[in-house]
């Protein structure tokens, strides 16, 4: 009887879908290990195909999620709770974990340089260089960062935890949300296995690429403060560094671990924004923020819709399409971490707070870096196009940091900070949504083993770490994850459909004075 138990405890993991998901990580990472050129070439060719192919629909499934999502907020079904109780989390701690799971260290570095690839390179047939493509160009970082990337995380989010806390759905997975929604249907169990494949071969391939882009800003700070320079021993004690953060935080769990590395790395963040406003050019950024928001909010159906069919620059594939795919990767890792954080909420606070507040702190924080090191470009303070083509993207953000008071040696201190508590907050959820995909059995308190999310931990730095031993580029994992996250799309509107007419219905069996106190 007693070695029965022990036998389940330690087999409390669905080890086919486990072991499937390793191989073809596996098999995916050491091809690009092995043969490098050619596997990025044929990532990039089947990446071009698929844009090609599934381009227009990416554009139309965002851009109506984004209405959905907003309609979620205002509609009647927005004073709908998930489950009982009060929230756990303070509103600052709840858009803060949301906000650094979504964007881990790659927002911070593109908030220094994505609006001088605009400048560069504009969309809407914008001459490159000019004055309005300077004018646009924040704008545009906006677009892409702002409600677009955010609303496939409140569809998902809402839907696994009304699943969960409304509809009594056992696992906070979308494998389980979806089999559930599939009512009777004969394959389900296939089809659920199928989804978690994927579902964690996305989350592994793309939180490996973050880990990755960390590197080079944790280098360049570490070369600022220091004086390291950055060799291959130096890169790999970065990743180490980070996993030891995020494995200590997913050890302790979301309400002692994350929760209190994202509110510290949210602070300290704020901090530099507003000594970048202050010490930097205040009326220019300012006026730049106010700009930008208008363009946006001006052109965003345009945006919404530039497929670029005249000139075909190839700017909407690069730029539009590729952030569309790439926030796919990411779908079901939040969808999971904001139904686990929104047990107590309505659905109207989960829409806002997700939609508009990590929207306008990405606002905020873009509108800040971008701006200084826009007014560096056009002051000639530092060369930051020039920089960029040369391929000195961490050489670049280290230049215009050092360019403010203190930019020597504390604020690429502060960066570090950042970095550090962003990436492990995105790889601690990232942790937390793999070990609910391939758990058996909750504990009494309905949470996953610390053993799994350990485990998962280690193999959310062996992937990057390996990429780095064989001096291979991050572009082609990066693409993989992308391209095979496409489908995803597919699941996303299955999810929405049902969501809704589960709403739908058990709004209308609600009587009416209870319908007055949702």
């Amino acid at each position: 009887m007693d070695e029965s138990i022990t036998k389940k405890k330690k087999l409390n993991v669905n080890l086919p879908v486990t072991i499937i998901s390793l191989i073809v990580i596996c098999f995916f990472v050491t091809l690009i290990v092995v043969r490098p050129e050619t596997t990025l070439v044929g990532v990039n060719n089947a990446f071009n195909i698929a844009t090609e192919v599934f381009g227009v629909p990416l554009m139309v499934f965002t851009f109506v999620t984004t209405v959905l999502a907003i309609y979620l907020a205002f509609s009647k079904y927005g004073k709908i709770k998930l489950g009982s109780g009060e929230p756990e989390f303070s509103n600052f701690s709840y858009i803060a974990m949301m906000a650094l799971a979504a964007l881990a260290s790659a927002a911070l570095y593109w908030s220094f340089t994505e609006w001088a690839y605009y400048y560069m390179r504009p969309g809407l047939g914008i001459e490159p260089y000019s004055v309005e493509a300077a004018e646009i160009s924040l704008g545009y970082s906006f677009f892409h960062w702002g409600f677009a990337t955010q609303a496939p995380y409140v569809l998902t989010g809402v839907a696994i935890g009304y699943a969960v806390y409304n509809r009594n759905v056992k696992f906070m997975k979308v494998s389980s949300v979806c089999e559930y929604m599939m009512g009777k249907f004969r394959h389900k169990k296939l089809v659920g296995s199928i989804i978690d494949i994927s579902v964690i071969f996305c989350i592994v391939i793309a939180l490996g690429c973050t880990l990755g882009l960390a590197v080079p800003l944790g280098t360049g700070a570490l070369k600022q403060i220091f004086g390291i320079e950055t060799t291959f021993t130096v890169q790999v004690c970065v990743v180490l560094g980070i996993a030891a953060v995020f494995t200590i935080t997913s050890f302790l769990g979301v309400e002692k671990g994350m929760q209190r590395i994202s509110n510290f790395s949210t602070a300290i963040c704020l901090l530099f924004m507003l000594y970048v406003l202050i010490a930097g050019p205040t009326g220019f950024i300012v006026k730049n923020i106010a700009s930008s928001v208008s363009w946006m909010v001006d052109k965003y159906v345009r945006m919404s819709f530039f497929t670029d069919p005249i000139a075909q620059t190839g700017f909407t594939q690069e730029w539009t399409n590729f952030f569309q795919a790439f926030c796919l990767t990411y779908t079901a890792m939040m969808g999971i971490f904001v139904a686990k954080i929104s047990k107590g909420r309505t659905i109207r606070e989960v829409s806002l707070c997700c939609l508009l507040g990590v929207s306008v702190g990405v606002w905020v924080l873009f509108g800040i870096d971008g701006s200084y090191a826009m007014h560096a470009e056009l002051t000639g303070a530092v060369k930051v196009t020039e920089l960029l083509t040369s391929g000195g993207g961490q050489e670049m953000v280290y230049g215009v940091i050092a360019s403010l008071p203190g930019g020597a040696k504390v604020l690429p201190f502060a960066m570090m900070l950042i970095i550090i508590g962003f990436v492990a907050s995105s790889l601690d959820s990232a942790s937390f949504s793999l070990a609910q995909t391939t758990t058996l059995k909750l504990d009494a308190e309905g949470n996953v083993s610390r053993s799994q999310r350990l485990f998962w931990c280690a193999i959310l730095t062996l992937v990057p770490l390996s990429i780095m031993f064989a001096k291979a580029e991050f572009s082609a994992l990066k693409n993989l994850a992308v391209l095979v996250s496409i489908p995803f799309m597919f699941i996303v509107v299955f999810m929405e459909v049902k969501l809704f007419k589960w709403l739908k219905e058990d709004y209308n069996k609600t009587i009416p004075s209870e319908k007055e106190n949702l």
